[in-house]
């Protein structure tokens, strides 16, 4: 199973519906995305395969990774995985 990883983008705010999703370079270092984040994992997630809701500082982290603009004070921003067979 290949991990791909995605920016879900979301209109702001708790009503806010789904814009559709960014894809992130498959080469961005995990234990990168992990150190963004294993400060507020409750239960270490090494290969990070849950969502994170990201906050402005993240989203900047995560600039060098994405090859298309990001609008913070649009859309909220969630990193997000999913699986694919490793034989496509």
């Amino acid at each position: 199973m290949k991990i791909i990883r995605v920016l879900e983008v979301w209109e702001k705010g708790m009503e806010g519906g789904f814009v559709g999703t960014l894809p992130l370079d498959e080469h961005v270092p995990v234990d990168f995305l992990f150190s963004l984040f294993a400060a507020e994992q409750d239960k270490a997630d090494p290969e990070m395969k849950l969502s994170y809701l990201l906050d402005e500082a993240r989203l900047e982290a995560l600039r060098p990774f994405l090859n298309q603009d990001t609008d913070f004070s649009q859309f909220d921003y969630i990193l997000s995985a999913h699986g694919i067979p490793d034989y496509q």
